[in-house]
């Protein structure tokens, strides 16, 4: 089952931001998440219960929903300020 990723207007902003040879890679990032959204790093602390993609130099950090087959994305950012 494929889950619908939806991007938060802050997430949209930090992605405008990004070059466009890394927001083609971005967006290839996010397609992947709505047939995989589980291959992310689990995320402690502060982001407890979200997850973590690499796509270098960038971090994209996203909840999922499993009942609803949902992938929220929060955060578009570099490594070093994204958390």
């Amino acid at each position: 089952m494929r889950y619908r990723v939806v991007i938060k207007p802050k997430a949209e902003k930090e992605l405008a931001r990004v070059s466009k040879q890394n927001r083609g890679r971005m967006v290839k990032a996010l397609q992947g998440l709505a047939s995989n959204p589980f291959a992310g790093k689990k995320l402690t602390g502060n982001y407890h219960g979200y997850y973590s993609i690499r796509v270098w130099p960038y971090r994209i950090i996203y909840h999922i929903y499993k009942k609803e087959f949902l992938v929220i994305v929060i955060r578009i950012g570099h490594r070093q300020g994204v958390y």
